[in-house]
């Protein structure tokens, strides 16, 4: 893939101004162009509305009165999948239980690979390989 046209290196080498050596510069400048790799794109979602789905670039035509007609898609961006944390709904009732008390760990518990439960003490941070629950205040 090619950044620069044949016409464009053409001006960058009379603009370097070489001259016993403007073939083997022209060379040199066709090589470097045709191993340019393009910078990815990636639409920035945090930007975009909570309902966009998909982002596009489209190509329109403007004519001299200045009115649009029909051009084409030149590049479709799908919004990638919300994957929510795997304790999303026990993180918000811990949030929750923190909102009327200092110590919201002692009302949970965890456990790791099906062992016994065991009482939360300080703050819990929900490990994804862990499971929780909530106790409340009387357990």
């Amino acid at each position: 893939m090619s950044l620069l046209t044949e016409k464009q290196i053409a001006q960058l080498v009379k603009m370097a101004s070489v001259t016993s050596t403007a073939t083997s510069y022209h060379d040199e400048l066709c090589e470097w162009n045709e191993k340019q790799q393009p910078e990815p794109f990636e639409p920035n979602w945090s930007t975009a509305p909570d309902y966009a789905v998909m982002a596009a670039i489209n190509i329109s035509w403007l004519t001299e009165s200045g009115s649009w007609t029909l051009g084409y898609r030149l590049a479709t961006y799908d919004r990638p999948p919300v994957t929510p944390h795997p304790h999303a709904k026990i993180m918000a009732k811990y949030a929750e239980v923190a909102a009327r008390r200092v110590d919201p760990w002692v009302e949970f518990e965890g456990r790791c690979e099906s062992k016994n439960w065991t009482k939360c003490c300080g703050f819990n941070g929900f490990h994804p390989d862990y499971e929780y629950r909530h106790i409340g205040d009387n357990k």
